[in-house]
């Protein structure tokens, strides 16, 4: 028997506990949901988060741009700039070379409070690595962009 016939859902021998995608799943909730309590605290939700570390990276930004980073959908992340922008977290303004494309900037306001959360985020971080090696997590960094890049590729149907 094929060793990787216990991860593979086809398989008899398969269980829920061995599944790697269960696991990032799983992972990734508690990860979150923890974060959503903490961010609401500061009037944040994790999409205006995750909108705010990507801008943090590179701006200005478009909103297609920012979609693309941020996994989610350009109509989601257009919804939600519009929200950061009645929050005073980020500007927009059209790209002085294509005025179709919207640019994202942090506004100074949005600044400190991706300042304020990150050092929190930090520490959950830190949480969830507990007892993992800068060696361990180098790897699962390979292998989890090793799978993006299959999955990436031509569906399976």
């Amino acid at each position: 028997m094929d060793n990787r016939s216990v991860y593979d859902p086809s398989s008899p021998g398969f269980r829920l506990e061995n599944s790697p995608f269960y696991l990032m799943a799983h992972a990734d909730f508690k990860y979150h949901e923890d974060m959503d309590v903490v961010l609401h605290k500061h009037g944040v939700s994790k999409p205006i988060y995750r909108v705010m570390t990507v801008l943090r990276e590179r701006q200005p930004a478009s909103i297609g741009a920012i979609a693309e980073a941020a996994l989610t959908k350009r109509s989601t992340i257009s919804r939600i700039i519009d929200r950061m922008v009645e929050q005073g977290l980020v500007t927009t303004e059209p790209n002085p070379e294509d005025n179709r494309i919207t640019e994202v900037t942090l506004t100074p306001a949005g600044q400190q409070t991706l300042r304020k959360l990150t050092p929190i985020v930090g520490r959950q971080f830190i949480r969830a690595m507990d007892g993992v090696s800068d060696r361990d997590i180098a790897h699962l960094l390979r292998t989890l962009q090793k799978i993006s890049a299959n999955l990436s590729k031509l569906p399976i149907e």
